[in-house]
């Protein structure tokens, strides 16, 4: 490997991405989505559960893993953007990652029989860490190519539609099949996700579709972005160090407003949603008292809003500020959470067991997923035109490292809302495997309690900030006559 400072600029703008590329990109989204999915729903009902392992430990495994992958994160961005490879210096990183990463998430979900609780922390926590590890060497360069592949504002829209839109059809078509065929009800488990024997077929699928899923994104877009670097970078790439990456970050929170503001409001989102879909189960399978068939469509309806959402984004992305979009997914996700709970603990809902339940359940899921259509598609342009701003402004570029450094806050709040959701499964004393004894009316109280609270004061803590955001789409394109401007004077320069 060697490192290089050397800049090739072009003298006229790159052609219009083929449909072909922006659909492959998409795919590119599977490994973090996948991880996302498995982490948010069902880590911690596995490990705690399924195979009794104490709340609290395994929401500490969980989030001493996220805190691990958020402070690596910005590393492997910043190495990603030195690097050089057979491959290109995002796509050498990407490829080498696939076939580890599922390795290690078919094990984390094939825990050994009898290790104990020290035993069964242990394997928890460290394919915990080897799947968000190994796995951010292709989802973090992967984050970058979004910035690499186009520079125009409407493509890089439709790319975050593309990326959403794939990565939710991937996340319906996955729900399904593991709620069809993974987690088969039998008469000793009425509920498939409690019965510890479905896991290997849940974790065979989940492997399985992360790798096939993550080639295709590497493969369809590997091309594109060779030609990026033969012939456009900005400015030029920086010579990797830990320490000039670690200043780099600091003074993208010291100088840059928007960036500052997009990563504490990052932070609080990730509590309002990390520590909520940690619950989720808990609470479709004990506060909700859902079926096994319910949950599954339950938790399919939030994919397939996702998938309609973000469809129709590309109707309006042009029309309306890309914070607008954001800050209106947050609302639609707070909304969703929270207000079937906090209704149900004011006696204004259906009883369980009932179809207008199960009804207004998945209509607060269509709204949830809504909210995460919009919020996909613009925070891919809000976060890349946040490292246009930091080139235009400090004269180097860091787009990897930045793109990998604002979901920092994000997965450090992930942390702590997972390690909280620990704590509560362990306080409320759920059952544990199969149980014929009805959980107390206390525990369902107090899960519900929790499970409002504090997603509901973190979530309005983030819209705060979100709606402090001022990087509009007039202020973006005089940042792109900036770095036009430097590129042409850098031409100019060449030998």
């Amino acid at each position: 490997m060697r490192t290089s400072t050397a800049s090739t600029l072009p003298a006229t703008e790159p052609r219009p991405l083929p449909v072909l590329t922006r659909m492959w990109f998409g795919f590119t989204a599977v490994v973090e989505t996948t991880k996302f999915q498995i982490y948010e729903i069902f880590l911690i009902f596995y490990y705690a559960q399924v195979l009794g392992l104490a709340g609290s430990l395994a929401g500490l495994a969980v989030a001493i893993a996220i805190i691990a992958d958020a402070f690596i994160d910005p590393v492997i961005g910043s190495y990603s953007d030195s690097f050089r490879g057979r491959f290109g210096r995002r796509h050498t990183l990407m490829l080498w990652a696939i076939v580890p990463t599922g390795i290690f998430v078919f094990l984390l979900f094939s825990a050994p029989s009898g290790l104990g609780q020290t035993g069964l922390f242990l394997w928890m926590l460290t394919l915990c860490l080897a799947v968000r590890i190994v796995g951010s060497f292709y989802s973090v360069p992967a984050a970058a190519v979004a910035a690499e592949l186009t520079e125009r504002a409407t493509e890089r829209a439709e790319l975050g539609i593309w990326r959403q839109a794939v990565a939710a059809a991937i996340q319906l078509g996955l729900t399904w099949l593991i709620f069809k065929y993974a987690f088969v009800p039998s008469d000793a488990f009425p509920r498939g996700q409690e019965n510890p024997d479905n896991y290997p077929r849940f974790a065979l699928l989940v492997a399985g579709l992360l790798m096939l899923g993550a080639l295709i994104g590497a493969v369809g877009t590997r091309q594109r972005i060779q030609a990026f670097e033969r012939a456009r970078v900005a400015v030029k790439p920086q010579l990797f160090t830990v320490l000039s990456s670690l200043r780099a970050a600091w003074r993208a929170l010291a100088d840059l407003p928007n960036f500052r503001y997009l990563f504490v409001g990052l932070l609080f989102s990730g509590i309002m949603g990390s520590y909520f879909r940690s619950l989720n189960l808990h609470l479709a399978s004990f506060f909700w008292e859902l079926s096994t068939e319910q949950t599954g469509k339950w938790l399919i309806s939030v994919q397939l809003a996702t998938f309609v959402a973000a469809i129709c984004c590309r109707f309006v992305i042009g029309r309306i500020e890309p914070r607008q979009l954001f800050v209106t997914g947050v609302t639609l996700m707070l909304l969703g959470y929270v207000v079937p709970p906090f209704f149900r603990l004011l006696d204004l809902m259906p009883l369980n067991g009932t179809a207008a339940l199960v009804q207004l359940l998945y209509l607060a899921n269509l709204v949830v997923g809504a909210g995460i259509g919009l919020i996909m598609p613009s925070s891919l342009v809000m976060f890349a035109e946040t490292a246009d701003e930091y080139a235009a402004t400090k004269r180097e570029s860091r787009t990897g490292m930045l793109l990998a450094f604002l979901p920092l806050g994000n997965k450090m709040s992930s942390s702590f809302g997972k390690l909280s959701a620990g704590f509560v499964v362990q306080w409320v004393a759920l059952p544990v495997g199969r149980s014929d004894q009805p959980v107390e009316a206390d525990s369902l109280q107090q899960l519900g309690i929790a499970a409002v609270s504090l997603s509901f004061f973190a979530g309005l803590i983030a819209l705060w900030f979100f709606t402090r955001y001022r990087l509009t789409r007039a202020r973006h394109a005089e940042i792109m006559d900036e770095l036009n401007s430097l590129r042409t004077a850098a031409a100019g320069r060449q030998p």
